[in-house]
């Protein structure tokens, strides 16, 4: 890989850009030109150095995906689903997850607490499952947008170790993974509210072939406790309208994302061709201003809510019912 320019990254670009350095953030533009990892073909890198920094933690994911494409025997899989090489499924899919991360993150902060609590969630070990399939059939790559290249057709949460009993290999992958998971552990480690790390499986429809991720969970602080036990009699309807908002901005095509990497109000938005990639743009500046007829998508996801609570009170309840 070649250096790039050097320089602070612009910030305000990188948060809504799909195109990024993995390490740094540094978005690619005129002047920066990115490069990907040539073990998995997955993730970019700005620069030798950012790739070099970022390798302990990457190298297991790395040569897990590796193995993965191995599998999948050239292009032939990847054209059957819409696409014509592999190289073009693994922007999109990067693009797409990158597009989707804070909607596929209620969807894990949603499954964790349906199925009891965070302490639930490690003993015995769960594992997140997202099954993903084309938008559409035949040549995907004429939609462009990659946000929306890709629809979330299946979740589920099940028994890891049990899983990992009938399947040896599956086994002593978890093994050979365990560093990386002690490193990303350690980086949350000073966090009060740190509940430990879940693992994430994607799979997709017509391919041999799955992605490994980890995400890390987090109690809602001691301060909103009381808040959350009072929410105790409407919790599950309050989480079903969780995911199905999550689902619907990934489905029905408004991502949802913070409006920057310091803040935590998110907003609707979609994907506009800029600066040599995808960047995003939000559809308002604040729930308030939403009307009916700005989004269709948006339209029909919200219609379809029980709880009676606002969308802005349901984003920040994804994080608030996690106990």
């Amino acid at each position: 890989m070649s250096s790039t320019t050097s320089g602070a990254p612009d910030t305000s670009l990188s948060i809504a850009a799909l195109r990024r350095c993995q390490e740094c953030g540094q978005a690619q533009d005129a002047e920066h030109r990115l490069q990907r990892c040539a073990g998995c073909f997955h993730v970019l890198y700005c620069s030798k150095s950012c790739q070099k920094k970022g390798w302990n933690g990457h190298k297991f994911i790395c040569r897990s995906n590796a193995t993965a494409i191995e599998r999948l025997g050239g292009n032939l899989q990847v054209q059957g689903i819409g696409f014509e090489s592999f190289s073009d499924f693994s922007d999109v899919f990067r693009e797409w997850s990158d597009a989707h991360k804070c909607a596929l993150h209620m969807c894990a902060q949603v499954m964790v607490m349906q199925s009891g609590d965070l302490a639930s969630s490690r003993n015995p070990q769960k594992m997140l499952a997202y099954l993903l399939t084309p938008r559409r059939s035949g040549n995907l790559t004429s939609i462009r947008n990659p946000s929306l290249m890709i629809q979330l057709k299946d979740w589920r949460l099940f028994d890891l170790e049990r899983h990992m009993a009938n399947f040896p290999r599956i086994k002593a992958a978890w093994e050979h993974g365990a560093p990386v998971r002690a490193a990303k552990d350690a980086d949350w480690a000073t966090d009060p509210t740190y509940a430990g790390l879940l693992p994430i499986m994607t799979t997709f429809e017509g391919l041999e072939m799955g992605r490994l991720d980890y995400i890390p969970l987090f109690r809602c602080t001691p301060d909103l406790t009381p808040l959350a036990a009072s929410l105790a009699p409407i919790r599950d309807i309050l989480l079903k309208d969780i995911m199905h908002l999550a689902v619907g901005s990934i489905n029905a095509g408004f991502p949802l994302r913070p409006i920057s990497e310091s803040s935590n109000k998110v907003f609707p938005g979609r994907f506009i061709r800029d600066h040599r990639t995808w960047t995003w743009h939000q559809l308002f500046s604040d729930w308030t201003q939403y009307r009916r007829g700005q989004h269709k998508g948006l339209d029909e996801t919200l219609a379809g809510l029980r709880s009676g609570f606002p969308p802005s009170f349901l984003i920040d309840a994804a994080h608030l019912l996690m106990l």
